[in-house]
Formats: C-alpha cells, structure tokens, sequence
C-alpha cells in the first residue's frame, strides 16, 4: 500500500533524524568550538525539519481515514473472493485489476480519458503509425465499458461514408458483443479483411442503430491539392484530411509549388479532418499569419504552464483570400487551423459548410513499465482571439458556426459528381476577390 509505504518512510525519517541530533549534541558539539557559524548551520537544519513535519501533518491523508477505508474495503473484497468465492478458477486478479481501472477512469465524464492495457496501448500505437497494410474503416477508437468508441473519423472514410460520427459507441461487431473484449479483440472484429463488410451496432447518446461498414485499405496521403479554374481566375484547393507527423512536410511541398504558380487564391478543404498533432496544425496555421501573431493558445490545470504559439516568420500567405470547407467532422487539429486563419486574416477568410465537431481539449500519454498506459486530457487550446467553447467543462457546451451555412447534397454528388459545397466556396471566394 502507497499509505503505508509513506508512513514507513516518516517513522524511518523520525528515527534517522533523533540518532543524528543525539549523535550531534553529545558528540560533536562536546568536542568543539561553537562559533555564530555553526549555530546558524544548526538553526537552518531544525527550521527545514520543522517545515517538513508541518507540511507533512498538512497532507490530507494524514489527518483524514478517508482514503485508508477505500483501499482497506478493497483489499477486504480480495480477501473475500480468495476465500470463499465457489469457484476460484474463475478469479483472475490481473483481468480483475485491470478492469477496475478501466472502470475507475471511465468515470470521469469525459470520453477522452482513458486506461489502456499492456494490450490496447500496443494496438493504439499500431494504429497511428498506419500500417500500409492496415484494413479497416478508418477509424481512431479507444475502450470505453461499454464498446469501442470513434474518436476520430478519417475524410473519406468508410465509416464516414456509412454516417458514422465521433463519440460514437460500437457495441457489437457482427452481433459479437465488444463490452467484455480487450481493444485489441474487438478491433480485430471489425478490421480484417479488405473490401468485406461488417454489421456494427452504434450507440449516438441514448439511440442504439445498426449500420453496415465495407472495410477499406488504408490510403496514407493526407494532403491533396489541385487548381481550380473559375472565371479566368486560378484557385488553388488543398484538402488536408487527417494531421500526422508526415502532414506538414507534404503540405509544404505543395506551398512551394504553389509559390512558383503564382497563385494567390485559395480553397482549404477540411471537411472530415478529425484532428492529429497539435504542432503540425500550430505549423500549418502559421503558414496564413505574420510574424508574432498568435496562432494557437494552450491552458493547463497550472496557470504558469500556460503557453501561446506565435509564428516565428512571416507566412507569404497572411492576406491571400481564402475559403474553409468545414463540417461536422472536423475537428481538433483541424479546428486549430481553422481559427488561426481565420482570426489572422479576419477581412480575407470565410467558412464554408457545416458547423464543427468542436473538440478542444487535448489528450496526453502516460506510459507505466507494464506497457500500459493512461490518456488523459491535460489542457484545453484557445483560438489567437481567446475563444473556447470547452470553458465551463471538457466537454463543449457550444459549437463553430460557419460564415456560410450549407449542408452537403449527397444525392447531387451521386448522380452528377457535383460537390455543391466546394461550388459554393468558389462562389464565396469570388466576392472575396471583389
């Protein structure tokens, strides 16, 4: 027990400290010249020894049982179940422990922090590293009690394409149920193999529905771009789909080549962009600021670790006129970007589409020596203007509307390959011109 293991250490520091001051006053101080020195060495030793046994009587545990019951019933519940449980071949304490610290997280209200297991914290790595050979439906899930849940969904994905959505909850897989599954058995149910489908069982909040998901290779670009020609004027249209390590380098790539084009009209399409690196976002929205501007703003449990990121240059892109495609899926990084364009260039940038996901917290790793792991949320981002809408909890209260509100026509994109959102963007970023 941790308890134990500090009341030990004090008893043993106690102790070590009387030997030391009986040791010093009958035989060292006997044997020498006392001296101011000296005895203000010796007051400074008994100021610290009191300060530490102040603030150790402070600590709460200290005056308080509370947390000594807590453990004592859980250790009494072990001895319980060891002894006089009918059937000790089903008693895994391993299997045990680690489900109650699954259960133990969960309770927080906030999805995205979470205990992984030796197991699940491995699969996690796996699956944003991105194998070539990954095959499923393009998805970043974490284990929540009840399933899986979506915590990102990836542009153009199958999971985007059967309306799947983030914090949506996958109870069963194929009619398999996913509650008592590890992550990794429970992702192996839905990625393997290619080009078959599977039958997922959602939960969105409190409604529970069936959706059919064809599994697809993972594809690894997550920038393409293009020019758009629109009334005898060049555009330039960038789609960034997801934000990982290698995004910011292929997005500089094809800013260069954009430079050498000469083209100084833009059309950012990040619809789907669920979010990645918060760096490689903070990288990208510099790209449209001047040097200093604020970029993104971080906010921690301890305000003195605090920051703001501003861009270190000045972008050649701070001014150009520029449209935002966003929805419903973008989020996290992705909302980054979007802001720091936004609120540097107020006067030349609009957004197009659905409002956002709007997730803005952040999630860390805390890696233990068994190989697991705990991701919890340890700071919130603010946009360049100071604006977040996770301010009162986690969990935002409010959502990003978008300068020009328009919904997707997944019929007209069907039958005539008319994307009507990108068309209203090239609409939008004409009366930008003007």
């Amino acid at each position: 027990m941790k308890i134990k293991s500090y009341i030990s250490g004090f008893i043993i520091w106690i102790i070590t400290t009387l030997l030391i001051t009986i040791w010093y006053r009958s035989i060292v101080l006997p044997n020498q010249v006392i001296d101011k020195n000296s005895i203000n060495i010796w007051k400074t030793i008994n100021s610290k020894i009191n300060s530490i046994s102040e603030a150790i009587k402070n600590i709460k545990w200290w005056n308080s049982n509370v947390y000594t019951d807590k453990f004592n019933k859980f250790i009494e519940i072990k001895k319980i179940l060891d002894t006089q449980y009918l059937d000790p071949s089903y008693i895994s304490w391993t299997v045990m422990w680690e489900n109650a610290l699954q259960a133990f997280v969960s309770s927080l209200w906030d999805p995205f922090t979470v205990y992984l297991t030796a197991t699940d914290n491995k699969s996690l790595h796996e699956e944003l590293e991105w194998s070539s050979n990954f095959q499923w439906i393009w998805a970043v899930v974490t284990k929540v009690p009840s399933g899986i849940m979506l915590e990102q969904i990836l542009k153009d994905s199958p999971a985007q394409k059967a309306g799947l959505k983030p914090l949506d909850v996958v109870l069963k897989s194929n009619w398999t149920g996913l509650s008592n599954l590890p992550l990794w058995k429970a992702v192996a149910l839905i990625k393997w193999p290619a080009w078959t489908k599977v039958k997922l069982t959602i939960k969105r909040w409190e409604k529970i529905f069936d959706v059919e998901v064809t599994r697809e290779k993972l594809k690894l670009t997550s920038v393409n771009d293009k020019i758009i020609n629109y009334k005898n004027r060049k555009y330039w249209y960038i789609s960034i789909s997801s934000v990982w390590e290698q995004t910011y380098d292929q997005f500089k790539k094809d800013y260069n080549e954009l430079l050498n084009k000469k083209v100084k009209w833009i059309i950012l399409d990040l619809r789907g962009n669920g979010g990645g690196y918060l760096w490689v976002g903070y990288q990208i929205g510099a790209t449209w600021a001047k040097k200093w501007d604020i970029v993104v703003q971080t906010r921690y449990r301890d305000p003195s670790q605090n920051q703001i990121f501003r861009a270190t240059s000045n972008w050649k892109l701070n001014g150009f006129p520029t449209v935002i495609l966003v929805n419903g899926y973008t989020a996290s990084a992705g909302e980054i970007i979007t802001a720091a364009i936004k609120e540097n260039n107020k006067k030349t940038t609009k957004l197009v589409g659905t409002k956002t996901f709007w997730k803005w917290t952040i999630q860390t790793l805390r890696q233990f020596p068994d190989g697991s792991s705990l991701k919890y949320t340890i700071w919130k981002w603010y946009t360049p203007d100071n604006e977040n809408v996770c301010k009162k909890w986690v969990l935002p209260w409010n959502w990003f509307e978008p300068d020009v509100k328009i919904k997707f026509d997944s019929k007209l994109y069907k039958n005539k390959l008319v994307d009507n959102q990108l068309e209203k963007a090239k609409e939008v970023l004409n009366k930008l011109i003007k």
